[in-house]
């Protein structure tokens, strides 16, 4: 049985510079303001009793900064509509980090397609067969590993990328899905919580096959090898983590008709990492773009809580999709979740009744 997450409720900036002859002032030209302006003020009044002229100050009038809106195109034209603020978030990414974190976000989608994309997508591989396998079996590793959920996805990842594009002998499969972990750990988590080749070895009984720490190193070094030293994976997973960070429900959301309640986000959030769960399971969700599934993955989740609305200009902002870019890659998505949990879609739906159905 498949086990499953579920939910339990720089860049370089260039001017252009003109160069123009210096222009040499005369006094005549800095005198002549300045003689203007005392006999104004001389005309006016406006002088000491020493006879010296005095000025007021300016009073500089304060200007209410503008409230940030969005323009919806409706049937009558544009309309524009206020901004919500993100709720549950006080303080905004950004200025947590003292960073545009829209940057982050464009250098995602420059490279998501280095391991997901249409055109890279096989689905007649010879070892899809036993991906659902290999999936699970890595991600047993990683947990017992205590790795991070992201980093048993790009892993996958890696895997996929290998495993597509060359026949693998099946006595290679544990070894090389080892290496994978044993490569997407070393990128992405700390040094310290990276697990030893011994470690590994012993836990995916390795060992017993006859495998050696200098044969696991030459594992590694043929997926490094494969994958050109780029390891630079973008899941959905890490894409979600960004639209949660900006935002991914807001005030004048409602919730079952009802106003948000303060756990709502994070019902969101644990929704949203159960689909990215159990699409990564799948490989036919690897014929979409990782930002495109991962916001109709975030579509899901809102759905799947009975937010209203199911989308937002506010989300079309953050997430660079409107529905329609995004609605055929949802009802892929729902509808793989409706044959994976047969009878719960229908229900009325909450994180603690998937908790309580077993789904982890």
């Amino acid at each position: 049985t498949t086990k499953h997450s579920a939910p339990v409720c720089s860049f370089k900036v260039t001017t252009k510079v003109r160069h123009h002859q210096p222009l040499l002032p005369t006094i005549s030209m800095v005198l002549g303001p300045v003689r203007t302006m005392i006999q104004t003020a001389q005309s006016l009044g406006m002088q000491s009793a020493s006879g010296d002229c005095t000025f007021k100050p300016i009073q500089w009038e304060r200007v209410q900064a503008p409230v940030q809106s969005l323009q919806q195109i409706t049937m009558g034209g544009v309309e524009e509509t206020l901004e919500s603020k993100a709720y549950g978030i006080e303080t905004p990414i950004d200025e947590q980090l003292n960073m545009c974190t829209e940057d982050l976000f464009v250098d995602m989608k420059e490279r998501q397609c280095d391991f997901v994309s249409p055109s890279t997508f096989t689905p007649n591989a010879t070892y899809l067969p036993f991906r659902r396998y290999l999936v699970d079996w890595m991600s047993d590793v990683g947990e017992q590993c205590r790795l991070h959920n992201t980093t048993v996805h790009c892993s996958i990842l890696f895997l996929d990328k290998v495993f597509r594009s060359r026949d693998i002998p099946r006595s290679q499969w544990k070894l090389l899905a080892t290496a994978c972990i044993s490569v997407a750990a070393k990128y992405e988590e700390a040094e310290e919580h990276c697990p030893p080749i011994p470690d590994l070895l012993q836990l995916t009984k390795l060992s017993s096959l006859g495998h050696t720490s200098l044969s696991f190193r030459e594992g590694e070094l043929e997926i490094l090898r494969h994958l050109g030293w780029r390891l630079r994976a973008i899941p959905p997973l890490h894409v979600i983590g960004y639209f949660l960070a900006k935002g991914s429900c807001f005030e004048d959301d409602t919730w079952q008709g009802r106003s948000l309640i303060e756990k709502i986000p994070k019902y969101v959030k644990k929704y949203a990492e159960f689909f990215c769960n159990l699409t990564l399971q799948e490989y036919s969700f690897q014929q979409y773009q990782p930002t495109q599934l991962a916001a109709a993955i975030l579509f899901a989740a809102r759905t799947a809580l009975q937010l209203e609305p199911r989308w937002r200009p506010e989300l079309v902002r953050i997430t660079g999709y409107d529905e329609d870019d995004i609605m055929p890659t949802f009802r892929h998505v729902w509808t793989y979740y409706e044959e994976q949990f047969p009878g719960h879609v229908s229900r009325s739906i909450s994180p603690r009744s998937v908790a309580q159905d077993g789904f982890q």
